[in-house]
């Protein structure tokens, strides 16, 4: 546990470069919606402050927040679990206080609208 935690803590400290979100909003605002990967499902609904983890109960929310922007790197938590998310202009690289290594994640689009629906 000690091992992980200062990985995680040499991770997080480890953001260089201009971060695409300036302010915790924005941060917000590119992390919400849902995100697919291997065998892993994120639904992040910012507005509300809660997001989901389990693909086959996709309506069992937690309580998601926000803890700080370091680098290029968003660190938020959903429930207990930790995160650091990497974001792209459709991909998120997130790594875990509950996994091992890095995941990335492609943006669903099929759930957003457009202006001309």
């Amino acid at each position: 546990m000690f091992i992980r935690t200062a990985l995680l803590v040499l991770a997080f400290s480890a953001g260089v470069g201009a971060c695409a979100a300036a302010t915790f909003a924005d941060a917000a605002r590119l992390l919400d919606g849902a995100w697919h990967g291997d065998a892993f499902v994120l639904r992040i609904d910012a507005e509300r402050a809660q997001a989901s983890l389990a693909a086959d109960r996709p309506f069992e929310w937690e309580r998601f927040i926000i803890k700080d922007i370091q680098g290029d790197a968003v660190i938020f938590a959903i429930g207990a679990e930790l995160f650091e998310a990497k974001i792209g202009a459709e991909t998120l690289t997130l790594t875990s206080t509950s996994f091992r290594g890095a995941r990335v994640l492609f943006r669903d689009t099929t759930l957003r609208g457009t202006a001309s629906d």
